[in-house]
């Protein structure tokens, strides 16, 4: 039987794309106030593009470093702070502009009020991520938050999902996981042995759906989705 539903947090409950978007806003208000508004829109778009909406690792770079490198040439920016700084700024910032889909806290909300312990199981940085948690006000309805970065261990690592499931003294078969990403999220979730959801949502929309799997387009289908699920 279902016990307990968990998310992922990137363009599962937060809106990664439109949050990406007002960081950029403000990244660019620091670092180059009154700069042109064609090139301005032009370095937009090549920071939209190589940034992949925040996921750089998937777009090639082995770390948000090589981005931040890879940007800096492009735009001849020679007298740029140092890569280590334009990083622990995302870090640092990103969390200061989530944007959580309006369906997010109604949805957690109502599954915790069907009996259901609820949490998230998100890749990143501790700090980054921990922001992210804390300007989104959906910690209220979460049992635990388990961050790569605070134990070592990155999905698609099946052991976060056993992790997880071992801190709330559940079995990984009673756990939904809910999340975009083809190979972290759903993938990774069944590999530990939870039920995954597909949020068929950003920037792996429609690309790699998994047969059996469910998928949702918007939170506000999760309900009976876990419903059709809850005696699995």
């Amino acid at each position: 039987m279902i016990k307990a539903v968990l998310f992922d947090f990137d363009e599962t409950l937060q809106d990664r794309t439109a949050a990406f978007e007002k960081y950029m806003a403000a990244f660019f208000g620091e670092f180059f106030p009154g700069i042109a508004p064609a090139e301005l829109e032009k370095r937009k778009a090549e920071m939209r593009l190589t940034g992949n909406g925040g996921y750089v690792m998937a777009n090639g770079y082995e770390s948000r470093d090589g981005w931040y490198k890879d940007l800096i040439e492009r735009w001849h920016w020679h007298n740029s702070p140092p890569v280590h700084e334009l990083t622990a700024h995302y870090d640092t910032h990103f969390g200061d502009y989530c944007v959580i889909f309006p369906e997010a806290a109604p949805v957690l909300k109502q599954l915790r009020l069907m009996g259901y312990v609820t949490g998230v199981i998100t890749n990143g940085p501790s700090v980054l991520q921990h922001h992210k948690m804390e300007k989104s006000g959906l910690s209220c309805y979460c049992d635990i938050v388990v961050v790569s970065g605070d134990i070592g261990i990155d999905k698609p690592d099946p052991e976060i999902f056993k992790y997880t499931s071992s801190r709330l003294k559940l079995e990984c078969g009673q756990c939904v996981y809910v999340g975009d990403h083809p190979v972290n999220d759903i993938a990774a979730a069944q590999n530990a042995g939870m039920h995954p959801v597909r949020m068929n949502h950003g920037w792996f929309k429609g690309k790699n759906l998994t047969p059996g799997v469910p998928v949702i387009e918007n939170l506000s289908e999760l309900i009976g989705c876990i419903n059709s699920m809850k005696y699995i």
